[in-house]
């Protein structure tokens, strides 16, 4: 028997089966990859008594390949937050998905194991950008101050790391990343410690939101900006973590950020805001990618097709 675990490369895919793993020890075969890599799941030949738990993975994007895994008889365990559309019915797989705005993966899991390390699943909100819920998740632990600002640049620069078109365009790649997680055991804040990696990733955030920044939008409605950055590595870097830190400033404010490809298409990351986060991955199945309520995201959108994104992106929000 061979245990798979298939997990996003960002915060709440990684800290969501740290947690797990922590509460529920297996031997497992780790895949993981950045987090625009939305077929994992592909990456998978199970068999007869394998068994496969996938998290934070869409499962609307991986559903011929779960149904393949099941039809070799693995069994599968699924958690996730994204809309997963429509769901298998079979007696080997079993879901664990919750799609309300406010809650990640990493939420989910914290459920699953009845909090036991629930700190994982707080740096996983503030690296999901649900600040103010790991702000109150992080009081109700009676964290002082300067532990509470570590817990969130943990979460922040995890998720920043996960941004790339490719592993090679990361600082470190996802798996690196979590086995540096699974050495901290229950202690989220030695992660901070035991190697160069937190350091490293907290120094080039910084560098990279100060670019960000300085920017000029590309468009500006009553609520709602779209960014377009140009093809660098750091802007790829940024994208996400600069649409957090927007909607995170001014709660009624949607965003997108338009990040070009090395082929002429845009990738594009987009949010809700926090004061009525939902349409965001509708938006984005539109123009063939997807996400959730509060976050979407589109791979390889058509320069020719960004005016028509720019218009459904203004009625949306």
């Amino acid at each position: 028997m061979t245990n798979y675990d298939v997990f996003n490369g960002d915060t709440d895919g990684i800290f969501a089966w740290h947690q797990l793993r922590l509460a529920h020890p297996r031997d497992v075969t780790l895949v993981t990859g950045v987090k625009r890599d939305v077929g994992l799941v592909g990456r998978v030949e199970a068999g007869e008594g394998d068994l496969v738990t996938v998290m934070d993975v869409s499962h609307a994007k991986n559903r011929k390949d779960v149904q393949r895994l099941l039809d070799s008889g693995a069994t599968v365990e699924y958690f996730d937050h994204h809309d997963p559309g429509e769901l298998l019915e079979h007696p080997n797989i079993t879901y664990h998905i919750n799609t309300e705005p406010n809650v990640s993966t990493g939420l989910i899991v914290n459920s699953h194991v009845n909090g036991k390390n629930r700190l994982w699943s707080i740096a996983t909100a503030f690296g999901d950008n649900h600040m103010d819920l790991a702000m109150n998740m992080a009081k109700s632990e009676n964290l002082n101050e300067d532990q509470i600002i570590l817990l969130k640049q943990i979460g922040l620069v995890v998720n920043y790391n996960s941004y790339g078109q490719t592993v090679e365009d990361l600082f470190f790649p996802p798996e690196e990343i979590a086995k540096a997680v699974k050495a901290c055991g229950s202690d989220v804040f030695r992660f901070t410690e035991q190697s160069d990696i937190f350091p490293t990733l907290l120094e080039n955030f910084s560098a990279d939101m100060s670019s960000a920044v300085c920017q000029e939008p590309y468009a500006i409605m009553d609520n709602a900006v779209i960014y377009t950055l140009p093809n660098e590595g750091w802007t790829h870097r940024v994208m996400g973590s600069f649409s957090n830190h927007l909607v995170s400033t001014n709660k009624d404010l949607a965003c997108a950020i338009a990040v070009l490809n090395s082929d002429g298409t845009y990738r594009i990351s987009v949010r809700s805001s926090i004061n009525n986060p939902y349409g965001a991955g509708d938006l984005c199945k539109k123009f063939g990618g997807g996400g959730r309520e509060k976050a979407g995201g589109v791979s390889n959108l058509e320069a020719s097709e960004l005016d028509k994104f720019k218009e459904e992106f203004d009625r949306t929000f």
